[in-house]
């Protein structure tokens, strides 16, 4: 599996240093490549999708968890005792959108990789490949979303250790 997963990186490298502008055209030998491992490509990728969908699926049911039981309820609670907060308000409003953007790019790319794994890539290499193009940008939207949102919860957990210290002092 290890082989099957470095020799389609080694594609997809050559394919890119070959055209780096697009790469979006394989040359023979690269076709030659995917074609002669096709099944052993699909089962990567069918090993792809069944890890990767468990993490994503994980990672969506966490940030939700962070959204309504730490940052809506802090925010819930600091309304009722007058403290309100529009910088937590507006990390609450963000994260919330921000989730939304991660869970329509998941279920994009999850389409897409359904899309690649249904292609015949034995006899139309190149279809195969532009369709791999398409996935591995969906899962760098993913990713990009992901990244978006630790930094959304990281200020929050800056606003909150704020919140607390001028509690402390009095403010």
């Amino acid at each position: 599996m290890r082989k099957t997963f470095a020799l389609v990186s080694a594609v997809v490298l050559t394919a890119t240093m070959v055209n780096p502008v697009s790469a979006k055209t394989l040359g023979e030998e690269q076709k030659g490549l995917i074609s002669a491992n096709c099944s052993s490509i699909k089962m990567q990728l069918k090993t792809v999708e069944k890890y990767g969908s468990k993490s994503r699926q994980h990672l969506g049911a966490q940030y939700e968890s962070i959204l309504t039981n730490l940052i809506m309820n802090l925010n819930l609670r600091l309304v009722k005792n007058n403290r309100a907060s529009s910088e937590i308000a507006e990390q609450q409003n963000r994260l919330s959108s921000e989730r939304e953007t991660f869970k329509r790019s998941f279920t994009e790319y999850s389409r897409e990789l359904e899309s690649l794994k249904n292609s015949d890539c034995k006899s139309d290499p190149q279809q195969f490949y532009d369709k791999l193009r398409t996935v591995r940008d969906k899962r760098n939207e993913i990713s990009d979303s992901m990244q978006r949102i630790r930094e959304i919860i990281g200020q929050h957990r800056e606003s909150v250790v704020k919140l607390q210290e001028e509690l402390r002092d009095g403010r």
